[in-house]
């Protein structure tokens, strides 16, 4: 099916200057994601939340975020991807200056459908956004900017560490990221993207397209599990690796070194998997991540110990790496001109991770240990495996047609 360009053309952007803010962006997104991963244990005394409020409660987020993906793609596209990400970024930056001053769950719940917005546009705006330059200049990168989203992660989890070690609170903190999302917010804004590409009938733009896309197309869908498996080992160590490794005697210092180490090793992961996928393919990289996590996971249930269990949430952050990167790029290779629908579709399934993994996990923890809540993470690494080998049979039928 031919395609066509929607955005100007005529507008000058400059390859350079995109990528650039592209990272910048998913910077942002770690340092976002970090600082509130690291602060959890200080703020849920302060929000008076056990764990199995605080997981259900984290589910609005995610829930408001997969409407977004799968609905949104058509306004997006009218106001333009630069102004929704800017958008995107400053309700994000609400939903962190609200959190600095909340003081119950039910302003934890309003909380969380900010968040919920923030997160959905923004993501559905900049994945597209790097499909589109990926295929302006005939280079794969989706693994490399998300990357940066570790790197602003690790410099979250060690200095906010730092930050708690020398008595600052977490309200000082979390305003800190408030003026980074506006900040970034405000340079988006300026910059020129690059033009957006949709297939000749303009079904990839139109409401609803990402849910269509993930009915209809097998391999899709497909891919759209496997990453669904990377994601929620990311979404374990998001939300519940400090706690875990305060409930075994970690300082906070401590505690957030080890969530810069999960994703420290999740950046070298992202940084070396390109390398992976153009040698051995998709497949073999999903492999390699589906038994790093089943591996992370049988630590952290099987050992009762501080450095078993950082360990563990090191390996995890390699298992996770390249399940969301991967599946972006290979997708855009089997439904090209459909970069929105694509990312809407994909990113929802990622995002059910979100809405399954804290409350589950919360439940299991509050009515055993959360340790023992830790075994769903073997579960996801067998489950991925399952459907890898799902993903080389329907590919090939795809590639035979």
């Amino acid at each position: 099916m031919g395609d066509f360009v929607t955005q100007t053309q005529t507008q000058r952007w400059s390859p350079t200057t995109v990528i650039t803010m592209i990272i910048t962006i998913f910077v942002f997104f770690g340092i976002s994601i970090g600082a509130t991963g690291v602060l959890w244990a200080e703020i849920l005394p302060v929000l008076m939340m056990d764990d199995a409020l605080f997981g259900t409660l984290s589910l609005i987020s995610p829930m408001v975020s997969i409407v977004i993906l799968l609905f949104a793609g058509n306004p997006i596209e009218r106001l333009g991807k630069r102004l929704s990400v800017s958008l995107g970024l400053s309700v994000l930056a609400l939903a962190a200056y609200a959190l600095s001053i909340a003081a119950s769950p039910v302003h934890f719940a309003l909380i969380n459908v900010l968040y919920g917005l923030g997160y959905g546009i923004v993501e559905l705006g900049i994945n597209s956004v790097t499909l589109d330059w990926e295929r302006e200049q005939q280079k794969s990168v989706m693994n490399y900017v998300h990357a940066a989203f570790c790197a602003g992660a690790i410099v979250a989890g060690l200095g906010v560490g730092q930050l708690l070690a020398a008595n600052w609170d977490y309200a000082t903190i979390l305003r800190g990221v408030v003026g980074i999302a506006l900040l970034t917010a405000v340079i988006n804004a300026v910059i020129a993207y690059p033009p957006t590409h949709h297939d000749a009938d303009g079904e990839s733009a139109s409401a609803g397209a990402a849910i269509r896309l993930l009915l209809n197309n097998p391999v899709v869908l497909t891919l759209g599990i496997v990453s669904f498996c990377a994601t929620f080992g990311e979404s374990v160590a998001i939300t519940w690796s400090v706690l875990h490794l305060r409930d075994l005697g970690a300082s906070a210092f401590i505690g957030g070194a080890g969530f810069a180490l999960f994703n420290t090793i999740m950046f070298i992961g992202r940084m070396t998997n390109n390398s992976v996928v153009e040698r051995y393919g998709v497949v073999v990289s999903f492999t390699i991540s589906a038994i790093a996590i089943t591996i992370a996971g049988i630590l952290l249930v099987g050992f009762n110990n501080l450095w078993t269990a950082v360990a563990a949430f090191a390996i995890l952050g390699f298992g996770v790496a390249g399940g969301v990167p991967t599946a972006l790029t290979a997708g855009a290779q089997f439904v090209p001109g459909q970069n929105s629908a694509l990312s809407g579709a994909l990113m929802s399934v990622n995002y059910l991770s979100f809405i399954i993994s804290p409350p589950l996990i919360g439940v299991l923890a509050t009515n055993t240990t959360r340790q023992s809540a830790l075994f769903v993470v073997v579960v996801v690494g067998l489950m991925m495996i399952i459907f890898t080998r799902r993903l080389a049979y329907v590919t090939q039928k795809f590639q035979s047609q």
